[in-house]
């Protein structure tokens, strides 16, 4: 009879252990699933546009326009939720967001009504770069893009100089980017950490 009672008391404790597990297998499965369908809905979310200089967001797939006469001017056109394809003119758009086109995951800013630049660092200081060629521009504190132009064929020194007036606020930067040497690689990482330190 103790047997048969010991029997009984082990059969009834693994019966609890394997419902708590089915429990737990139930709720990891929802998680699971759950966790799923949100990373879907927000991936899901992001969305080609343009902002045009009237402050309209028009969503749509951004791809590169090839002009046959001159094979050297960058264009952009949108094809709308509605399928028009329209040519992006610069001087209509203020910013465009790429996600997966020739220029990948980006933003693209406009530049004297003509000229697209990508930009490729984010922050208090943000940086662009001419779409496929090597000019660079630069904005403090979403002010308006300038030209200030360094590394590649530009002597150093004057790509430092250029660059000073907007980390000269920020001591601890402004003492290590005065003993580097003015070369692309570190003027952008002098930025990089500056817009670190502006977090």
């Amino acid at each position: 009879m103790e047997n048969t009672l010991n029997h009984d008391l082990m059969a009834s404790s693994w019966q609890k252990i394997i419902h708590k597990q089915e429990n737990l297998l139930r709720s990891l499965k929802i998680f699971t699933a759950l966790f799923f369908l949100i990373i879907t809905t927000t991936i899901a979310q992001e969305k080609e546009y343009i902002v045009t200089n009237r402050n309209d967001t028009i969503y749509g797939k951004i791809t590169r326009a090839i002009n046959y006469l001159n094979t050297s001017e960058i264009r952009y056109k949108i094809k709308d939720e509605n399928g028009n394809n329209d040519l992006i003119n610069p001087s209509e758009v203020k910013i465009i967001r790429s996600m997966d086109g020739v220029d990948g995951d980006c933003f693209i800013a406009t530049i004297y009504d003509k000229w697209f630049l990508k930009r490729i660092i984010n922050g208090r200081i943000n940086v662009y770069q001419l779409v496929d060629g090597v000019l660079f521009f630069t904005s403090k504190d979403d002010s308006e893009i300038k030209s200030t132009d360094f590394g590649g064929l530009n002597a150093r020194e004057n790509g430092l100089n250029r660059i000073r007036p907007l980390i000269e606020d920020n001591p601890i930067i402004l003492e290590e980017f005065n003993s580097m040497k003015g070369s692309q690689k570190n003027i952008l990482y002098i930025i990089e950490k500056y817009n670190d330190y502006a977090k």
